[in-house]
């Protein structure tokens, strides 16, 4: 199956910049999936998406929409016929038009009827049942939302551009409203793609994640994927807590200034130096009184611990060579300096992130 959109090799400057908003990306879209593009203001998400919507042009590599060509070199199709639908972070609705007038606008070329029963079909589906005569400023920010993804959809476009849709609403609302739009989405097969700052928004909505970074392309893959197997400390820190535990192999398992793990499938080259691991795969082992210490177990002294709701950082000290780990734990107990810290990690792979002492 060919993909709804492929980029090929995409980059851009803009004028006095001093680098590339985008550099040599390249992506795929499948049909029916969504993909979020996800980075920190100034990363090149929104100009890529731009760049897709043809509100901007590359400077180099081409864009396959349909298996048609719609940016290479000098050639560009304009933005209007590219049958792509945009909510934009501020939903850009008309003030002077009610709902039906807004969702109606892109409907060219159909009769009065149609365009009645295309918006009527188009609100039901995303779930709008206010009085079709009220204006925007009568709406409440998720309602102008949903009409601005119905307007979006009304034309029944090849694919549907997402430009962060949720900054406007407060957190509450905002986690309802992402669950209804992915539904929403799914429910129209249209492939989508959403550009977000907010991690937990790219999990829980897209079928993969696309990671920019300074313009780069630095990781595409499942949502699970990018939270398990990070490629770097930049993604893997952009996802979430994690504990990183200085590490070396030997014979068949790891050595670490905690103890020695046994081999096991997070295992990779010999020249990885790192031990990683997320909040929920560490186990705190309460003393037992039998002496007898299982298999895996890794043992240190707490230097100091803070409660940061959600979760205890624990800065552990090994007890011989005074080497020292950050680790991150899934629990409400604030540890005493001096304590003993024993405990298991269920699920760990080796790393070499470059940047890791940077996070």
């Amino acid at each position: 199956m060919h993909p709804v959109l492929e980029l090929r090799n995409i980059s851009k400057t803009y004028p006095g910049s001093a680098g590339k908003a985008v550099e040599n990306v390249s992506l795929e879209v499948d049909k029916g999936d969504i993909l979020a593009l996800v980075g920190e203001s100034g990363s090149g998400k929104t100009t890529l998406l731009r760049t897709i919507a043809g509100l901007e042009h590359p400077d180099e590599g081409s864009l396959i929409l349909s298996g048609n060509v719609i940016s290479e070199g000098r050639k560009s199709v304009p933005a209007y016929q590219r049958n792509i639908g945009m909510v934009f972070q501020d939903y850009a609705l008309f003030p002077h038009m009610t709902i039906a007038g807004n969702v109606g606008f892109g409907l060219k070329g159909k009769s009065e009827q149609e365009k009645k029963q295309i918006i009527e079909e188009t609100l039901a589906l995303t779930g709008l049942d206010e009085d079709l005569g009220k204006y925007p400023h009568q709406l409440s920010g998720g309602q102008q939302q949903r009409v601005a993804l119905a307007r979006a959809l009304a034309p029944r476009p090849s694919i549907l551009l997402l430009d962060e849709p949720f900054s406007n609403l407060d957190t509450v609302l905002h986690e309802r409203v992402r669950e209804d739009l992915r539904k929403i989405v799914k429910a129209t097969g249209i492939t989508t793609i959403l550009v977000t700052h907010h991690t937990r928004d790219a999990l829980s909505m897209a079928d993969k994640v696309a990671v920019i970074h300074k313009g780069r392309l630095l990781q595409t893959d499942t949502p699970q994927a990018i939270y398990a197997d990070p490629v770097s400390g930049y993604v893997a820190h952009l996802f979430g807590k994690y504990s990183c535990i200085a590490c070396s192999r030997t014979g068949a398992g790891l050595d670490t200034p905690f103890g020695r793990l046994a081999a096991g499938h997070g295992m990779n080259d010999a020249g990885k130096p790192w031990l990683f691991c997320r909040p929920e795969h560490i186990r705190v082992l309460e003393e037992t009184g039998s002496g007898h210490t299982p298999d895996g177990t890794l043992e240190g002294r707490v230097e100091n611990s803070t409660f940061l709701g959600d979760y205890v950082r624990v800065i552990l000290s090994a007890e011989k060579g005074g080497q020292s780990a950050q680790l991150v734990l899934h629990t409400d107990t604030v540890y005493q300096p001096g304590a003993r810290l024993r405990f298991s990690i269920g699920s760990f792979k080796t790393v070499d992130f470059g940047d890791i002492e940077k996070e």
